[in-house]
């Protein structure tokens, strides 16, 4: 015979479940995604770097290709001059028409070292940040004679200033076509690897409501043949554990009647065949005992005659208790509802002021037949005995609901509870979780919730089978 507090075997707990949700926290799409963008970057990056790496390098070379030249077409004699003044002053007029010129800088100096002229330098068109030893190096002199003898020189400087910021101008605006072109690139991409992984998300989605016990979930067909593959088989599968689940449902609803069944026999014949007995044996107990005590010759009886009424009565009270563990009479007599409120009133009775059980019953209530009524108030008293075995219980809530041909129990309970492991059977009968399982409901906790703990039981109660009284 089952104890009817022994039912939470078999159910999985929701803290698990919750726990399983929060560990994911972002899905395969975004990775994809963010590996995508950080590979973009990492070109663009790259290509920019490389690029502005060699600028100086690029920049150095361009000027010291035109310098050799340059140096070739300045003037090395002064011999059609009149004087040397003369001279210097062609020279000096001759350096200040090159202030347009590119990638050097020239400078005029007189024999003795004084500068007389130089062309204009354009660090001044690069930004501070850039402006660096690179961009100029060591002079190239050539001397100037007049008469055959030294009278000034050139000092030929690369000055790649102008070069480098024409590279850099190239520079930006590569950089920002090629910023442009990679982050078009990247949406394609992104665009493109979100669609191949739309049949993922659609399993994905089948997964969760096969997980919210949506039995008949299935795939449709898909494009690709890796998938297709995919969905046959999840389809396969799925098939398979609906039928086992019927199989046990059906396996389960069998063993509930067959339960039902031998309570009502076992409580009958108790209470029929056994119970009169018990009951007429009760005053030819009393009687025997009043006649020991009367006489004295039969003071060495008496007091067995009292142990016997004493354990005559103690097994009336025991049977009476099986009787209501069997078949609860408040069901026949008083209805569910009723039975419910005698025994969240008994239960509270029992706690003795240490727990407070608050019960509120609503919608529309009726008999849904002597299966639905033994299981849904057998439920209700094993969740109400976990919730009260616990030393810190204070407060139970139970919420009772009929709505929509569903029946709603809602416990909520403010002590510890250690949830068994899901999964393990029941060791002394059928539990809570095969109850909701053979009815078609379902059972979600015990769930750690605000201050304590909860547990939810949905059952169907418009299922015809539910009607029917069992033979």
């Amino acid at each position: 015979m089952q104890r009817i507090d022994s039912g939470f075997a078999g159910a999985g707990t929701g803290g698990e479940r919750q726990g399983q949700g929060r560990q994911a926290t972002m899905t395969l799409k975004a990775r994809l995604a963010w590996i995508v963008v950080l590979l973009m970057s990492a070109l663009v990056l790259s290509y920019s770097l490389a690029l502005y790496t060699t600028m100086g390098a690029r920049a150095g070379a361009e000027t010291e290709s035109a310098r050799p030249w340059l140096l070739a077409l300045l003037p090395a004699r002064m011999d059609g001059a009149r004087d040397e003044a003369d001279a210097l002053r062609e020279l000096v007029a001759l350096v200040d028409g090159m202030s347009g010129i590119r990638h050097v800088r020239i400078e005029l100096h007189a024999a003795d070292g004084r500068l007389l002229a130089r062309t204009p330098g354009h660090q001044g068109t690069l930004a501070a940040w850039l402006r660096g030893d690179g961009l100029a190096g060591e002079p190239m002199r050539k001397p100037v004679t007049l008469d055959g003898r030294p009278i000034a020189f050139f000092d030929v400087a690369p000055d790649g200033a102008d070069e480098f910021s024409e590279m850099w101008a190239d520079f930006l605006r590569s950089s920002l076509i090629v910023v442009v072109l990679s982050a078009l690139a990247g949406l394609a991409i992104v665009d493109l690897t979100l669609r191949a992984f739309a049949p993922v998300e659609r399993i994905r989605g089948a997964l969760r409501r096969f997980g919210r016990g949506e039995q008949g979930t299935r795939l449709e067909r898909f494009g690709s043949a890796e998938m297709e593959e995919i969905a046959t088989a999840f389809n396969r599968m799925a098939g398979e554990i609906e039928s086992a689940q019927a199989q046990r449902q059906a396996l389960l609803r069998k063993l509930l009647d067959h339960e039902e069944r031998t309570r009502r026999s076992v409580a009958q014949e108790l209470h029929d065949d056994l119970s009169p007995y018990l009951v007429a044996l009760q005053p030819l107990g009393h009687l025997l005992r009043e006649r020991c005590a009367r006489g004295t010759e039969l003071q060495d009886v008496a007091e067995i005659a009292r142990t016997l009424v004493s354990h005559q009565s103690t097994m009336l009270s025991k049977l009476r208790g099986i009787l209501v563990g069997l078949r609860p009479p408040e069901l026949e007599t008083m209805g569910l509802r009723g039975a419910i409120e005698q025994l969240v009133a008994q239960r509270g009775s029992e706690a003795g002021g240490r727990a407070r059980i608050e019960l509120t019953i609503a919608g529309d209530w009726q008999s849904f037949g002597p299966v639905l009524d033994c299981n849904l108030y057998l439920m209700i008293q094993s969740c109400l005995s976990e919730a009260l075995r616990q030393p810190s219980t204070r407060r139970v809530r139970l919420h009772v609901a009929h709505e929509h041909e569903a029946i709603e129990v809602l416990l909520q309970c403010d002590g510890e509870c250690a949830p068994p492991d899901a999964g393990r059977e029941a060791p002394e009968g059928i539990g809570v979780h095969e109850r909701c399982m053979a009815l078609g409901g379902r059972f979600d906790g015990p769930a750690p919730a605000q201050g304590g703990w909860q547990l939810r039981i949905h059952l169907p109660s418009g299922a015809p089978h539910h009607q029917g009284a069992i033979a």
